[in-house]
């Protein structure tokens, strides 16, 4: 399975709408069943339940015959951090031994088992596409309650673990790359922004420390009292307006700077080509300006997608299983992360 996995093309390899500035959108269904408490309260025996509940339901229904079962008891630790790597799982259920998930051979979908609720319907797309995987993750949901009863009330909707997920149980969310405003220490306006039209912004972070590669998640907050379709609107209206203010900085900044932007570009591609070791933040903040220099077509001998499914390829379990073994420090790691970005470099000249 994960040799299949390895070989394939993760879904932000691909290039989507306004992939200048998206990178992915994902959407996310949080569900709960009437009969089993929630999965923070659950006992052995209730996630046994569950578990067995929800494979029933997979095996049963031909929409999932081409879909994984994984229960990641039966994973190793390794294993797990590949899945976490991909975005098939969360960290929390990376941590979790009592966790499943399903998942499609073409990656378009993951159903999360036990992990915050009894089930999490989960669908990225590549680019700004977030009424097309809404529009998936509500099939998939649809076919799974035919099978399965949900928690659900008329006055509240879908019954949630967190509150802020009750009513749709909709989450809405989306990764910009905002390499020329956090450049320009203008993160202000988007967080005013994402303020006026109540979502959240966080930025993607490495060991706790800082936002590494100028990489954001924007979602929305709460689900109780909207319509799907209008958390969408909300979200993608304001993701539309932070594209606009990161091509302008972009336009402004290459007008003006050329010289500068075009050296910070070629400096990073040089760094990439020619370094002997590479800790992960260090290969993700030069990766992040070669992606610049590409959207802007200051480097036109690499395609956008190449970079994209380097972001996913250079992390630890995924460098492990290209090398078919555990590094033994995390010196021969970030030496063999050089070691694959030279080749990929070097065949691209």
């Amino acid at each position: 399975m994960f040799e299949q996995l390895l070989t394939q093309s993760p879904f932000w390899s691909q290039v989507g709408p306004s992939a200048d500035v998206v990178m992915t959108t994902r959407v996310r269904l949080a569900r709960n069943l009437p009969s089993l408490p929630f999965s923070s309260k659950m006992d052995e025996t209730d996630i046994s339940t569950l578990e067995s509940i929800v494979h029933q339901a997979v095996v049963t229904s031909k929409y999932f015959e081409n879909a994984q079962f994984v229960s990641l008891k039966d994973c190793s630790s390794d294993d797990r951090r590949f899945l976490r790597e991909r975005d098939i799982i969360t960290h929390e259920m990376e941590l979790n031994n009592n966790s499943c998930v399903i998942f499609d051979t073409k990656q378009q979908y993951s159903i999360l088992v036990n992990e915050e609720d009894h089930i999490r319907i989960q669908v990225i797309k590549p680019g700004l596409q977030m009424l097309l995987a809404f529009k998936l993750a509500d099939e998939i949901d649809d076919e799974l309650n035919k099978y399965i009863s949900y928690a659900f009330t008329d006055d509240l909707g879908f019954l949630t673990t967190c509150p802020s997920n009750v009513g749709t149980g909709l989450r809405v969310s989306a990764m910009l790359h905002l390499p020329m405003l956090t450049a320009a220490k203008n993160m202000g306006e988007v967080i005013k922004l994402v303020r006026e039209y109540q979502a959240q912004l966080k930025g993607i972070v490495h060991d706790a420390t800082k936002t590494v590669g100028s990489m954001y998640i924007i979602s929305n907050k709460a689900t109780l009292g909207k319509s799907e379709i209008d958390i969408i609107e909300e979200i993608d209206k304001v993701i539309s307006l932070i594209i606009d203010l990161e091509n302008e900085a972009r336009d402004e900044y290459y007008q003006h700077h050329k010289d500068v932007l075009e050296d910070m570009v070629w400096r990073s591609y040089g760094i990439v080509t020619f370094s002997r070791s590479m800790s992960y933040a260090e290969a993700i903040e030069h990766l992040s300006l070669i992606r610049l220099g590409v959207v802007l077509s200051i480097i036109k001998n690499i395609e956008l997608s190449v970079i994209n499914d380097l972001m996913i390829h250079i992390q630890l379990s995924h460098l492990q299983k290209f090398a078919g073994r555990q590094f033994a420090s995390s010196e021969e790691g970030d030496a063999f992360r050089a070691a694959y970005l030279r080749k990929i470099f070097e065949d691209k000249e």
